[in-house]
């Protein structure tokens, strides 16, 4: 199981709504750092890794870069040893990805790519840094990178959304452009380590295979405030079980609600 696995459950944590909010819900020197547990009748429960994302200033003032680097730790290191880095520039007022880098290092496989849009035209140039390989992408879509979204998405507006709405977003990742459909379930008040916190509830639906053994295995639960940032995700696999959880956070633009 590839720890991007898990950077792919942070993004569809906030991959929503469809009109953008007056009020950006993040700021530069934000921090959220998560724990990934996986459990199996191989493993048992256990600590898998983790997850750090931070923002950061860049000279250009009409951009964010975005740091998110996963790895994996502990006993499931044993099994599977993963470090992976992955970066984003984002435009602050568009909030759509200029350029996109991520580089891999899980066992013995590597992956090292370049990504830049051209959002204005719907071109796309990947590079291949490994082999030089350059390939461009045309798409009628404003899209996504696979960090960019996870920023961009906590900027729309959740305020009308109903129980059963679905809703569709267009995420450029492995030289293709995907459409992923959600379902919002509803509001749920849950436990974590840092408290209790009333979160939104959705279900992304995602393609079968070699993960994931059903189209809807997923329930992601977002804070239900001005932030709206990824608190927990539990997801069924083809081998086991693996859940995310908040685990730390620095500079957050608004207070997290906590509930008694």
């Amino acid at each position: 199981m590839k720890a991007q696995l898990f950077v792919l459950i942070l993004v569809l944590f906030q991959s929503f709504y469809t009109e953008i909010s007056a009020q950006y819900a993040y700021q530069v020197g934000e921090e959220l750092q998560y724990q990934l547990y996986y459990n199996s009748a191989m493993t048992g429960n256990v600590t898998a890794g983790e997850i750090l994302t931070k923002v950061e200033s860049t000279k250009n003032t009409g951009q964010h870069h975005v740091v998110l680097r996963g790895q994996t730790k502990g006993a499931f290191s044993w099994f599977f040893k993963a470090d992976d880095t992955y970066e984003t520039w984002i435009n602050s007022q568009t909030q759509l990805p200029y350029y996109f880098r991520k580089r891999v290092q899980e066992g013995s496989y590597s992956e090292s790519k370049d990504v830049q849009f051209f959002q204005s035209t719907g071109d796309i140039k990947a590079i291949n840094n490994k082999n030089q390989d350059v390939r461009t992408y045309k798409t009628q879509f404003k899209v996504q990178d696979l960090l960019s979204s996870f920023y961009h998405i906590r900027n729309w507006d959740f305020n009308n959304i109903k129980n059963g709405h679905s809703f569709t977003i267009n995420l450029f990742m492995d030289d293709s452009v995907y459409q992923i459909d959600f379902q919002y379930i509803g509001i749920q008040t849950i436990k974590t380590k840092l408290g209790k916190i009333e979160c939104m509830v959705f279900m992304p639906r995602v393609l079968t295979g070699a993960v994931f053994a059903d189209d809807q295995p997923m329930r992601i639960y977002v804070s239900n405030d001005n932030n709206r940032i990824p608190i927990m995700a539990e997801s069924e696999l083809m081998v086991g079980r693996a859940r995310m959880e908040l685990s730390s956070y620095q500079n957050l633009k608004y207070p997290i609600r906590f509930t008694k």
